[in-house]
C-alpha cells in the first residue's frame, strides 16, 4: 500500500509542477531580478541600501551577486524583503516525475511498462496507478536510483 501512496503523491506533484513548467526557462533578466524590480519601482540603490542596512555600493554588489547567481538564499531573501517581494525557491522537473520513475524502472528491471502508463493523461486514472504500482513492486525502491 505504501507504493500506492507514493505514486499518488508523485502524480499530484506532477500536476502541481505543470503550471511552472510552462514558464520560460530563460526568463531571468540579464541584469537580474533585483535590479530590474528596483528600477521598475523607481527606487535608487541608495534607497534599497537603506532598506537593507547597507550602503548604495553594497546594494549594487548584492544586485550583481544575484545577477551572477553567486548570492546565497538568505541574502536573496533579504533583498526580496527590501523590495517587498517573496522568494519562491523550487525545482521544476524537466520531465514528468512519473515518467522519470517509469523510465528508470524500465532501465533497472527491464520490465516492459504497460502501454496504459505511457502518457501524461493516464496518471489521473486509478487503474493506471495500480498498473504502475504492480510494475514498481517488482523493483527495489532502494535500488531504483
Amino acid at each position: 500500500m505504501k507504493n500506492r501512496l507514493d505514486l499518488t503523491r508523485l502524480a499530484e506533484l506532477d500536476r502541481q509542477f505543470c503550471d511552472f513548467a510552462q514558464l520560460q526557462r530563460n526568463a531571468t533578466p540579464r541584469c537580474g531580478w533585483t535590479k530590474t524590480l528596483r528600477l521598475a519601482l523607481g527606487m535608487s540603490s541608495i534607497a534599497l541600501g537603506e532598506r537593507l542596512g547597507v550602503t548604495a555600493q553594497g546594494a549594487r554588489k548584492l544586485e550583481q551577486a544575484e545577477a551572477n547567481g553567486t548570492i546565497t538564499l538568505n541574502t536573496l531573501a533579504r533583498l526580496a524583503h527590501g523590495l517587498d517581494c517573496e522568494v519562491h525557491y523550487m525545482f521544476v522537473p524537466r520531465t514528468s516525475l512519473v515518467e522519470q520513475v517509469l523510465r528508470r524502472t524500465q532501465e533497472i528491471a527491464g520490465i516492459p511498462i504497460p502501454s496504459t502508463l505511457k502518457g501524461v493523461e493516464a496518471q489521473k486514472d486509478a487503474e493506471t496507478l495500480m498498473a504502475f504500482t504492480n510494475a514498481l513492486a517488482k523493483v527495489s525502491k532502494r535500488g531504483l536510483w
